[in-house]
């Protein structure tokens, strides 16, 4: 190996013994945790522990643990959020050497920010999966920042990283990358087949997926049994570059493979795969399927089978060794927090030992570039989101509003606007606002808008990998389900300096027909829990349901748009705006109207035919300025005539 992969090759390989005790250690907190919780899942946890800590050590992956917001630090995504309980035992052990090494010596380098409140350490294992406890799967808020999607149902996960990935790209920060790590149970549902063909289409060589091959998922068949191949077979037909390990489990053959695919050459610019065949349940004394998502029973036969193994090669001591824990669940907590204080005391006094991972973990926070010379979205174009004239209606061009008599479908607002928004942005800030996409059907559902120039400035255009990558309107296909989860991983990457308090990045745009709707629900339910709570500042994402309302009966029923109103509402409460315009000249009214809001989403419905644009002004009714209301009267009663009653429009 030469270059900068040999480099930090060697660089590893003389840390391989010390790896090798932190990997111990994470065992042993997925162990303890999962023990005194009773739930959880550690068979994946455990096979992962050597492609995760040979990420995290060895350079492939650029990160600061202490502030993981940092804009310019590669990106997480656990697309097998159940195997959570490896991440929380990995960060534990990682503060906890940085906990030991500021007690030890004060250095502020190695002290947590803001008083630890971002910080994950062993006491915080104690209430995994409990009430304001760590999630029993993967967020993107508080202690986890780390992570950068909140992950957990099959296959949720890896259509997001290409989203972060083209943000990334389209922001001129290509180096920066995303790395996502899965199981080949993960790649089964369709979003699979959808991310792998999306990511080479968009020349995302920013993308690194970790694939755990182990064959086996909850039930007793394993996967290869019914998907044929291996990942080779899995991924090359997409065009993704390809590297892997029969070794999984060893830190030599694994950090070789992590290193080849985070920095290996890549001249046809696409994305890479790293994969590790493994044994699920690595160690654990129940293996397979069978390991999946049931730990030990408490204190049983077979967990204190894997403890006295570890008190053997390291010395220490358990309380209680073979005994039964206490039958009152109040009174197991305090023998639990004295097991997590004896497994890290292996660390704690290993002097050289804290001082060489404390350092490392430093070094590769000091890696992270302050400042990427061929970022776009910096400078001016910072202050696109503080420009008020975005989303004020009433000073929008006389351009975007169609003339009473004329007939215009509602829908053709949107490209109008989408088109106007942008092209604003461009002129007045050298950057786009919106990205967007759509399941094969951008110019019908007017979504294409957002590539278009608007009266003297030239519009973004198509997005292409290699002839236009700030192009606006990404080539996708008939993928609703990984268009939502793209334009929502982009609306999840801030460039901010500062994330907590503001957002510089993309908004998000995707669009099908109303009757699909149900397609997307999946990823937008996942966004609107991330932005629930999330700390850091979020993007927007427009959810355009086209053709939708009876209109589109001419189709027949399969193409019946009049049920996506329930789909769209099934998110948490303030975290969704439904938009329901009449006519042409109160759609933007009302997106900018919600897009002023704090909820993340707005879905727009909007409907086929053509409507005849009315003469408000004639017919006594109030300017379409008065959608903003949302409801608003049209006309109120005559005062020369009795009340007759109400309309609903």
């Amino acid at each position: 190996m030469d270059g900068e992969i040999g480099r930090l090759y060697a660089g590893a390989e003389r840390s391989f013994g010390d790896w090798q005790v932190v990997a111990d250690l994470v065992d042993e907190c997925i162990d303890l945790s999962l023990n005194y919780r009773q739930s959880g899942h550690p068979g994946g946890s455990r096979s992962k522990v050597h492609l995760t800590l040979a990420l995290l050590l060895s350079g492939a992956m650029r990160w600061d643990l202490l502030r993981p917001w940092r804009p310019f630090g590669d990106r997480l995504v656990l697309s097998a959020g159940h195997t959570v309980p490896l991440v929380y035992a990995t960060l534990a052990v990682f503060d906890e050497a940085m906990r030991a090494r500021h007690a030890r010596e004060g250095d502020p380098a190695f002290a947590f920010p803001d008083g630890g409140r971002w910080a994950l350490t062993w006491e915080h294992l104690l209430d995994l999966r409990r009430n304001g406890g760590l999630p029993g799967h993967a967020e993107m808020a508080g202690r986890t920042l780390l992570l950068k999607w909140n992950t957990g149902p099959s296959g949720h996960g890896m259509p997001p990283s290409v989203g972060e990935a083209l943000a990334l790209r389209a922001a001129g920060c290509e180096d920066v990358k995303v790395f996502a790590i899965e199981g080949e149970g993960g790649l089964t549902p369709g979003a699979s087949h959808e991310t792998r063909n999306s990511a080479w289409g968009l020349g995302l060589s920013n993308l690194v997926f970790l694939l755990d091959w182990n064959d086996f998922g909850i039930d007793d068949n394993p996967v290869s049994s019914v998907v044929h191949g291996d990942p080779a077979s899995w991924f090359a037909p997409y065009g993704w570059r390809i590297t892997g390990t029969t070794e999984g489990s060893s830190f030599p053959e694994v950090t070789r493979a992590v290193l080849e695919a985070a920095r290996g050459e890549n001249p046809g610019r696409v994305p890479s795969l790293a994969w590790f065949k493994t044994r699920k349940g690595r160690g654990y004394g129940t293996y397979d399927n069978k390991s999946h998502g049931t730990p030990h029973p408490l204190n049983s036969e077979k967990f204190w089978t894997t403890r006295k193994a570890f008190m053997a090669r390291y010395g220490v001591a358990y309380e209680g060794v073979d005994a039964a824990a206490p039958a009152d669940p109040a009174a197991q907590r305090a023998p639990a927090s004295r097991h997590f204080a004896v497994a890290l005391s292996v660390l704690r006094r290993a002097d050289a030992l804290v001082t060489r991972l404390s350092d490392r973990l430093a070094e590769l926070a000091r890696s992270l570039p302050e400042r990427v010379p061929s970022f776009s979205l910096g400078g001016k174009g910072a202050a696109l989101f503080a420009d008020e004239r975005l989303l004020d209606a009433e000073r929008y061009p006389a351009a975007m509003w169609a003339k009473p008599g004329e007939k215009k479908p509602n829908r053709a607002a949107l490209a109008t606007w989408g088109a106007w928004i942008n092209s604003f942005a461009r002129k007045e800030y050298g950057r786009p606002l919106f990205i967007a996409c759509s399941a094969d059907l951008a110019e019908s559902t007017n979504i294409a808008g957002f590539m278009k120039g608007f009266e003297d400035v030239e519009g973004w255009g198509w997005y292409q990998r290699d002839t236009n990558p700030r192009g606006t309107l990404l080539p996708q296909q008939i993928t609703e389900f990984t268009n939502a989860g793209i334009v929502c991983g982009l609306a999840s990457v801030n460039f901010a300096d500062d994330p907590f308090r503001e957002f510089n990045g993309f908004w998000g745009a995707c669009s099908t027909y109303g009757s699909f709707s149900y397609l997307k629900y999946g990823e937008m339910r996942l966004f609107s829990q991330l932005a629930q709570d999330c700390e850091l500042k979020l993007g927007k994402v427009l959810w355009v349901a086209g053709h939708s309302g009876p209109e589109t009966a001419e189709d027949s029923r399969t193409h019946f748009g009049i049920f996506e109103t329930g789909v769209t509402q099934l998110v948490p409460d303030g975290q969704i705006i439904d938009l329901h315009p009449w006519e042409h000249n109160e759609v933007p009214v009302v997106l900018a109207a919600a897009l002023r809001q704090k909820a993340p989403i707005v879905a727009l419905h909007l409907t086929r035919p053509a409507v005849e644009i009315p003469d408000r002004a004639a017919l006594g009714m109030a300017s379409h300025f008065a959608a903003a209301r949302g409801a608003y009267v049209l006309r109120p009663y005559r005062a020369d005539r009795p009340k007759q009653g109400t309309v609903f429009v």
